[in-house]
């Protein structure tokens, strides 16, 4: 038996003794020493309050202090063995399912094992003990879930955390799944960290109803293998939920591909197109390099960033480059994300730098935008929609004069966006031509652009 299951059951066992003993003296209702028993009432009554509140306290400690530590060796384990050491390692995924997992419970892949089979968590932790999922021996191979010659059921991943929460991923290489690499389904407070998930036909991490979920410290790469559909890096969606809270954090996301125009891939997504659009509520995407996602073979689509929900989202200090079409684009006619990006460097995504369209508000700010191929069409920033974009301190540069029709430093998608932008305090450099195009389409000079309102504190220097 475990040592946290068999500690749990030692402390109920003496927390039933305790309770029983208070009541070794029987109650008088009435006579003789009534006042007296009134006052044990009392007395008894405090102590069952005093148990109860050990209680708590003992069993929450059980789930941290005790916690039992299980080992899985791919080469030399046993499912017949204990799994509480390296010696008596567990052999398989599948008798880590078998086993009843608590709150504070770690589960240790070796480094360098393989496992050809579905990992799907079927145990939930607490708050400051998860039930986690780590490596552990010598070297710094990950262990590797490979779900090259795996089942994987539909609504389901090669690892999977459904209905569950409080669950750590630390250090593993999920890859290779005819399906998603990672899903996170109707889950809540799941981390996954320092991992590589890689060669999966869909995405590489999918969240759908879920809240508190965490990206981080993770190279997401070579997903979306199959082309008759678009997936992602990541993808977070929902249908019907107001999920919130979401992580994305110090992450490589890149070269996920996908197949042509519209089935294209993206580095993350939120949300979808269609029907049910979620609301995503608290994203942050924050310190990640996203680039070269999305079919180099055109520029009509797919995006480092691509988003279609409501909510909120906030993108700080990430590269974003080359990417296929976009390198970030969120929103759409109808939409109302509420939109803060801030202190990221664009470089070289082949349509647009940023953008969107939006009914709520949009800032951009403090991004560095450098484009330096002439044979890319690469606007600066394209933006629309009912709710007023800011763009401040921004720094717009291309070094190299293009031929394109389309390139301009901004561009704006509709009437009502001509009234409501407020651009100030930017700075505009092209080596050619410099370009500024309203939402009828016509292109502007930088003293055309000011005389429309816009840009009074900013700087053209050619």
């Amino acid at each position: 038996m475990a040592r946290s299951e068999a500690l749990r059951k030692t402390v109920a066992h003496a927390l039933v003794r305790a309770a029983s003993s208070l009541y070794s003296t029987p109650l008088r209702a009435g006579g003789p020493g009534a006042g007296k028993s009134a006052d044990a009432a009392r007395t008894n009554a405090c102590a069952t309050s005093a148990v109860t509140r050990i209680a708590f306290l003992l069993l929450a400690g059980a789930n941290t202090a005790f916690s039992a530590v299980y080992y899985v060796n791919s080469y030399n384990g046993a499912d017949s063995n204990t799994g509480l050491s390296p010696s008596a390692a567990w052999l398989t995924l599948g008798r880590v399912r078998q086993s009843r997992l608590f709150a504070g419970d770690y589960v240790l892949l070796v480094r360098g094992g393989v496992w050809y089979e579905q990992l799907a968590v079927n145990a939930s932790g607490a708050d400051g003990a998860p039930v986690t999922f780590a490596a552990y021996g010598p070297g710094t191979a990950m262990p590797v879930i490979d779900g090259a010659t795996v089942n994987v059921p539909q609504q389901s991943a090669l690892v999977t955390v459904s209905g569950r929460s409080w669950v750590t991923f630390d250090g593993l290489e999920i890859r290779n799944s005819m399906r998603d690499g990672f899903m996170a389904y109707g889950a809540a407070n799941v981390a996954l960290r320092n991992c590589a998930v890689h060669g999966h036909q869909y995405n590489g991490v999918i969240v759908f109803d879920s809240s508190g979920i965490t990206v981080g410290n993770c190279e997401l790469y070579g997903n979306s293998l199959n082309t008759s559909a678009s997936y992602a890096g990541i993808t977070i969606d929902g249908d019907n939920n107001t999920p919130a809270g979401f992580g994305i954090f110090g992450n490589r996301i890149h070269d996920n591909v996908g197949g042509q125009g519209w089935n294209g891939a993206n580095g993350i997504c939120l949300g979808h197109t269609g029907g049910n659009i979620p609301t995503l509520s608290g994203i942050e995407i924050r310190g990640n390099q996203i680039y070269d996602n999305g079919n180099p073979s055109q520029n009509q689509a797919r995006r480092g960033i691509s988003g279609s929900f409501n909510g909120d989202v906030t993108i700080v200090d990430n590269t974003v480059y080359r990417n296929a079409s976009a390198g970030i684009y969120l929103g759409d006619v109808g939409l109302s994300p509420a939109i803060d990006i801030a202190q990221n460097v664009f470089y070289d995504n082949a349509l647009r730098q940023f953008g969107g369209y939006t009914t709520a508000s949009a800032m951009a700010s403090r991004n560095l935008l450098l484009v330096d191929d002439p044979t890319i069409t690469a606007m600066g920033a394209e933006i629309g929609g009912l709710g007023p974009w800011t763009l401040e301190q921004n720094t717009f540069i291309y070094t190299t004069s293009t031929t394109d029709p389309y390139r301009g430093f901004i561009r704006i998608n509709n009437p009502e966006q001509d009234a409501l932008l407020l651009s100030n305090y930017n700075t505009f450099y092209s080596a050619g031509p410099n370009r500024w195009i309203d939402s009828s389409g016509v292109i502007l000079t930088f003293a055309q652009w000011q005389a429309a309102g816009y840009d009074a504190n900013s700087a053209n220097p050619r």
